[in-house]
């Protein structure tokens, strides 16, 4: 496997535990998120995994501190993961 391969296959493990927890949380949530992506950063959840920093923004902005939960559940399921250092770069990131 290729590093643009690799980086493929941990883009899309963060994508896809973005989207289980927003899910997790309800559809309208998923729903508001993706659109304040859009609207505020011109972006969607794809771009999140370069730019985790968007997403903690959104976050915070719908619902204040209560964000950290749905971070957690993020990171949670990036667990096994966190040993790769783009994961973990991610994690990082998302955190602040």
């Amino acid at each position: 496997m290729t590093i643009l391969d690799n980086n493929l296959v941990y883009k899309s493990i963060v994508i896809l535990a973005i989207e289980k927890t927003l899910l997790v949380v309800g559809k309208p949530t998923y729903d508001k998120v993706v659109d304040l992506l859009e609207k505020d950063h011109h972006c969607d959840l794809a771009d999140c995994y370069a730019h985790p920093e968007y997403l903690t923004q959104v976050l915070k902005k719908l619902y204040g501190n209560s964000y950290l939960v749905i971070i957690e559940s993020i990171n949670k399921k990036l667990e096994e993961y966190s040993y790769k250092e783009p994961i973990k770069k991610f994690q990082e990131v998302l955190g602040q």
